[in-house]
């Protein structure tokens, strides 16, 4: 009778959720709106208090302002366009049509599992969180350490790489009109843009925090609109190459041992485009009816982008005219444009809604990488983090954000350096985030098999689950290894991948500090089972 009584009442407590989002549209457009709209849920507060944690963030996020903030954070397909020709450069268009299918099919699994982590411990810690949940108990504090880190990290330059990405378009807007300027043929000037872009994105998350919802559903209309212009311009302006040369066209430009091996290294391009929907798990203390908003939100985002970034592949492959000819240029995807179009103001035009989108990405990864970095410091994972725990507004933490914002400029200088330097960025999310979703499905895999059951939240694989979590890992795992590998075989200092070299550093760092005291200090929570 009880269990029927608990289930009967969590019931009411969900239709009772879903009857608010209705009314309210899904956004907190009045101002004036009751305090109770703000804050938590009754299942908020008991899986806070689950958790033994106090909640510190109004509530502001419902199910399609997550959505948008999560399609907006990812930017799939203009993320594909942005390293679209790495994937040309190794495996050509063959390599990237199935690179994507496999992509498609790995992170499907991949985000499953993060969904029934995020309904089963919702709070803004993400991977550490789960993997201290999840572990073995003789070393889950040291893996749970090391994987804080290691996400933080993944993220701060998450947004760094988006900053540089924003620079580099503005640049090659301005080569379209002047291809011999020395500012725009430069490394400092798209630097520099990206440095602005990172001071208004955490002004924004400051100062417009409460608008930070209703603006994330603007621009997910125009996410949605610009692909759409891009997708039906190409296809009716540009000409189409023939499908089986199209889909079955594997290349070797980068000149590895066989198109195959090329391949298998360009698949990084869609995987990039894909990875991190993990994003909304972050922003998890900022949604409301957490447990149910962030792993419905965070699959139909995915779902959402996916199929867009997929279409935009598709019309890329098809649409791309000479390969040799397109890798000659400064960005193959704004020379794909200006063949299409054949005309430099509607090339900038078709530019426009993906420097939109990635100016959107930035100001919600400011908001993901800065909690991630506030809840870690909050659970006594760095170093002096207590000074960035205060919230005064219970809106933004305003250190964590200036924080997150130097530490990303610090990383973005790396394209400074030689062009390779934008790969190396990439390559280090990559990497950063695939080994942290390795280490996490690991240990929910031991858990599973040979620990406590997880806890049955609103949204639970079921028996599924163990399946799903073994093809998630075995899909996974080899990106991880692909990620630190260079773009071409035998490099070159200049040419070599060096984000295999920050992420060792990085890993040793955080070892060598947990056990010269940081592990005293170190206290995820723990879920209270009934």
């Amino acid at each position: 009778m009880d269990e029927y009584d608990s289930k009967y009442s969590r019931n009411n407590v969900e239709m009772r959720a879903i009857d608010d989002e209705i009314r309210d549209l899904e956004f907190d457009r009045n101002p004036n709106a009751a305090t109770n709209k703000q804050w938590a849920t009754p299942n908020d507060i008991k899986d806070m208090d689950d958790l033994g944690l106090t909640p510190t963030f109004k509530r502001r996020f419902k199910f399609v302002a997550m959505v948008g903030f999560s399609s907006t954070v990812v930017v799939a397909w203009q993320n594909m366009l942005a390293t679209f020709y790495f994937a040309l450069y190794n495996g050509g268009t063959g390599g990237l049509f199935w690179g994507f299918v496999f992509s498609l099919f790995a992170m499907t699994f991949v985000y499953l599992t993060i969904a029934e982590l995020s309904s089963s411990f919702p709070t803004a810690g993400g991977q550490y969180q789960w993997v201290s949940e999840c572990a073995p108990q003789s070393c889950s504090k040291l893996l749970a350490y090391c994987t804080g880190w290691l996400v933080t990290l993944s993220w701060v330059t998450f947004l760094g790489a988006c900053a540089v990405a924003i620079g580099n378009i503005i640049k090659y807007c301005i080569l379209i009109y002047h291809p011999n300027s020395s500012a725009a043929n430069s490394q400092w000037l798209p630097t520099l843009f990206a440095l602005c872009f990172l001071i208004g994105g955490a002004f924004f998350n400051i100062y417009l925090a409460k608008r930070f919802p209703l603006i994330e559903g603007i621009m997910l209309c125009i996410h949605l609109a610009g692909w759409a212009a891009v997708v039906v311009t190409l296809w009716t302006t540009a000409p189409r190459g023939n499908a089986h040369d199209v889909i079955f066209g594997f290349t070797n430009p980068g000149g590895w041992e066989n198109a195959g091996v090329a391949s298998i290294i360009g698949v990084l391009t869609p995987f990039s485009s894909l990875v991190g929907y993990d994003s909304s798990v972050h922003m998890t203390e900022n949604a409301r009816d957490a447990s149910r908003t962030i792993p419905l939100s965070l699959l139909t985002a995915y779902g959402l982008n996916s199929a867009m970034a997929f279409i935009a592949a598709i019309t890329m492959v098809f649409c791309v005219g000479d390969v040799n000819e397109v890798l000659l240029a400064p960005s193959p995807f704004v020379e794909v444009f200006l063949n299409a179009t054949g005309s430099r103001a509607g090339t900038v035009i078709l530019i426009v809604p993906i420097i939109l989108g990635f100016t959107s990405a930035l100001i919600s990864e400011v908001a993901t990488a800065s909690r991630q970095l506030w809840s870690f410091a909050r659970d006594g994972g760095l170093p002096g983090g207590h000074w960035l725990e205060p919230v005064p507004d219970a809106e933004t933490p305003r250190r964590a954000v200036w924080v997150t914002v130097a530490i990303s400029f610090a990383l973005s200088c790396i394209n400074f350096g030689p062009v390779v330097g934008f790969n190396a960025i990439v390559s280090l999310v990559i990497c950063a985030l695939a080994f942290s979703y390795s280490i996490t499905i690991s240990c929910v895999i031991y858990r599973r098999y040979f620990g406590k059951p997880l806890p049955s939240e609103r949204f639970n694989l079921g028996r599924a689950g163990g399946i799903i979590n073994i093809i998630a890992l075995l899909c996974v795992l080899p990106i991880t290894i692909l990620s630190v590998f260079p773009s071409v075989p035998n490099p070159s200092p200049s040419l070599m991948n060096w984000s295999s070299l920050v992420f060792g550093t990085v890993t040793i760092v955080a070892a060598i500090n947990y056990f010269a005291g940081g592990r005293k200090g170190f206290n995820p929570p723990i879920r209270k089972l009934d």
